[in-house]
């Protein structure tokens, strides 16, 4: 697994990362994304897969959908129900919800 760091900008990058993504990562919206995936949970009502975010969210990238849910739950916004359902290929995916 490949460590993560914080340099004190946003978003997180690798020490590995050339410098062309880390400047493209920092290009990010990240406020709107985070918003606008937590607005698609409150919005479902129920808990909701990785995968079914992303289907709601066409404008935003599935990475971006998933950095975004993991930047959620870091901050205590969202969590995972502890219950899975199966994804299109017949996989387990966690069920996210909204906590605050």
């Amino acid at each position: 697994m490949t460590s993560m760091i914080l340099d004190g900008a946003t978003p997180r990058s690798r020490p590995t990362d050339p410098v062309t993504s880390v400047d493209a990562g920092r290009a990010a919206d990240l406020s709107r994304s985070q918003s606008a995936v937590y607005a698609a949970m409150r919005a479902r009502g129920i808990g909701v897969t990785q995968q079914e975010l992303e289907a709601f969210l066409p404008g935003l990238s599935p990475s971006r959908v998933r950095s975004a849910v993991s930047e959620l739950a870091e901050h205590g916004l969202v969590a995972t129900s502890g219950k899975t359902r199966p994804t299109k290929y017949g996989r387990k995916a966690q069920i996210w919800e909204v906590t605050a």
